[in-house]
C-alpha cells in the first residue's frame, strides 16, 4: 500500500457528496484533480463514492486556476500574476520548475511577499 503524505501548506479531510467527480470537488476547492490524487490513494480517479473520505490541499481564497498555454514557463507566469516561482512549485507541489506541459492546470496564488 502506497504511503500517504498530508499536503506541506495545510489540508482538510473532505466527505464526498452524491454526484461529485473529483472534477466538481477540485473546482469547489480552487484546486486540481492532479493535485488531489497527489495526497489520496485512489486507483482510479473515474470512480469515487458518496461518503468517501479524502485530503483537499488548501488553496488561498484568491487564487486561480491557469491552464498551462504554449510558450509559458513558471517564469513567465509568475510574472504575469504577480507571483513568484517559488510560490507556484510550493502550491502545486512541483519538483522541477522547468517541468510543465501544455494544458496543465496550476494553482496561481498572490505573492506572499
Amino acid at each position: 500500500m502506497p504511503i500517504l503524505m498530508r499536503p506541506e501548506l495545510g489540508s482538510f479531510v473532505y466527505v464526498i457528496e452524491p454526484g461529485e467527480t473529483l472534477s466538481t470537488i477540485a473546482r469547489k476547492f480552487n484546486t486540481t484533480v492532479p493535485i488531489i490524487l497527489k495526497f489520496n490513494c485512489i486507483p482510479n480517479p473515474n470512480i469515487i463514492y458518496p461518503g468517501q473520505c479524502i485530503f483537499i490541499a488548501e488553496s488561498p481564497p484568491e487564487a486561480i486556476i491557469y491552464t498551462v498555454r504554449p510558450g509559458d514557463a513558471l517564469y513567465s507566469i509568475a510574472q504575469r500574476y504577480g507571483t513568484s516561482v517559488q510560490n507556484l512549485m510550493a502550491f502545486n507541489y512541483l519538483d522541477n520548475p522547468n517541468y510543465i506541459f501544455l494544458g496543465q492546470e496550476l494553482v496561481v496564488t498572490a505573492s506572499l511577499r
